[in-house]
């Protein structure tokens, strides 16, 4: 199929493709086919009448966009075939004529791979934070593990407190007449959570297991059931069982059931800052992995089309789109109801997926400027890594993960690559105590895992975006 091959500005390229008539006019056939059973025709039974009686009947125009569809895909892939092109977007398509006698004739405009020239990426000094563990986050991974082997206690010779959980039968009555919804049998309710309207939980408290009970209570005034709201009622309540939480006393008979390899207060402590600060360590490398490649940008020449951050901002709001359609929300309702638009989430949204676009690019760069070597063994410690963090063992990952999946597998050879690369990019790099972002870092995550183009995020499994490195620049 005939076709022209251009490349504008900001790494676009241009493809103008014609479908001859010849083909089109099978293509409009297979919209004819694929529709026929909706044509009603008179002196024809629904979905009998012949293609050019449908067409005569409704238009061509009738056909146009199914045969469109139908078409684009061959001649698109055709065109990309001749010129030898890589798109790195979706295409942009805008028709130039249509017609079965004179065929179909479309501008499809895409990405082209960005153009980086890189600077200086060695001796970049970048700010690193400070790894420092307080006594108050070793106190809270303490209250922690206290929490993980708490047990249940039951309550027998006292009354009942706040915390407890008891099990009560309850049946609600509004005019000596049991409402809607106010009765349940064996329902577990924490005393002091709130659950219940004011005044039924402080009710319990003081009582006993085994006993039974009225609570004159009164709902409030803007109770969601109206019938109910601003009116007494009357709880007959009977407690039948009732536990509370014993947490274990921190000394070293604790430490001994918590811990493999402490046996005191004191090495548990000890062995609790050490994890946290290697946590702290690895997170800090995380950031300041980060600001050497927003650095390394800077020195950089980086050229991008714009369809690529639009296509990334289409995923993000599809991503947001489908997590309110888990909970049965509609994402465009949340937007008007804050008082926002798609059209304005897309430009707040702009300016972030270009910056990291952009750093992600720079590292392709660097990938391929730098070609860490990576050897089978480093892949095959990585496999024992997930296995491991899988609970499988390294045959089984292998079988559900690799077997007959070449993709993967380079997407794991890619993983180790990426990590040597940026141990690289550290060694050559100098930490500083400055940070350049101070007031709007924290804004800045490292690494966002929902998100297609984060490439610091080297061990991100389910990252969409994978550059192939192997892949030239076709267009070039």
């Amino acid at each position: 199929m005939p076709s022209q091959f251009e490349q504008k500005e900001d790494r676009v390229a241009y493809l103008n493709i014609e479908v001859p008539a010849e083909d089109f006019k099978k293509s409009l056939e297979n919209a004819y086919l694929k529709n026929k059973r909706h044509f009603q025709v008179p002196g024809f039974r629904k979905g009998k009448a012949p293609y050019q009686i449908v067409v005569n009947h409704y238009g061509e125009g009738v056909l146009y966009d199914d045969a469109i569809d139908d078409a684009f895909p061959v001649a698109y892939e055709s065109a990309l075939k001749e010129h030898d092109l890589r798109p790195y977007s979706e295409p942009r398509i805008n028709l130039s004529s249509i017609s079965g006698a004179d065929g179909l004739v479309f501008e499809a405009r895409f990405a082209l791979k960005p153009e980086v020239k890189l600077g200086e990426y060695k001796g970049i000094e970048a700010y690193r934070p400070p790894v420092e563990v307080s006594g108050e986050e070793i106190d809270a991974k303490i209250e922690e593990a206290q929490n993980k082997v708490a047990r249940k206690v039951p309550v027998s010779d006292r009354a009942l407190e706040n915390g407890d959980t008891v099990t009560i039968d309850y049946v609600g009555k509004k005019d000596d007449v049991a409402f809607e919804g106010g009765t349940a049998e064996d329902f577990d309710l924490e005393l002091g959570s709130n659950t219940f309207i004011p005044g039924f939980e402080d009710g319990i408290v003081g009582k006993n297991v085994g006993d039974e009970f009225d609570l004159l209570l009164t709902f409030p005034e803007e109770y969601q059931a109206e019938d109910l709201a601003g009116q007494e009622v009357v709880f007959e309540v009977k407690v039948k069982a009732a536990t509370f939480t014993e947490v274990p006393d921190v000394n070293d008979d604790f430490v001994k059931d918590v811990s493999e390899s402490s046996d005191t207060v004191e090495e548990y402590r000890e062995e609790i800052r050490q994890e946290l600060e290697k946590a702290a360590a690895e997170q800090a490398d995380r950031v300041w992995e980060r600001n050497i490649v927003e650095k390394i940008a800077e020195n950089s020449e980086i050229v991008l089309s714009d369809f690529l951050i639009e296509d990334d901002v289409e995923r993000e709001l599809q991503r947001q789109s489908q997590q309110f359609e888990m909970y049965g929300l509609r994402y465009e309702d949340f937007l008007a109801y804050s008082g926002q638009t798609l059209a304005s989430v897309r430009q707040q949204m702009a300016p972030n997926s270009r910056k990291n676009l952009v750093l992600a690019y720079t590292l392709d760069a660097l990938d391929e400027e730098v070609a860490p070597e990576v050897t089978e063994e480093e892949v095959e410690a990585l496999i024992a890594d997930m296995a491991e963090k899988s609970q499988l063992s390294v045959e089984e990952y292998k079988e559900k993960y690799l077997e007959d999946n070449e993709e993967y597998k380079e997407r794991l050879e890619y993983q180790v690559r990426s990590e040597k690369l940026l141990e690289l990019l550290r060694e050559w790099s100098v930490a500083t105590d400055v940070d350049p972002h101070a007031h709007d870092h924290e804004h800045d995550h490292v690494h966002d895992e929902n998100c297609d183009h984060d490439h610091e995020h080297v061990h991100d499994e389910t990252c969409d975006h994978d550059h192939d490195e192997e892949d030239e620049d076709d267009e070039e």
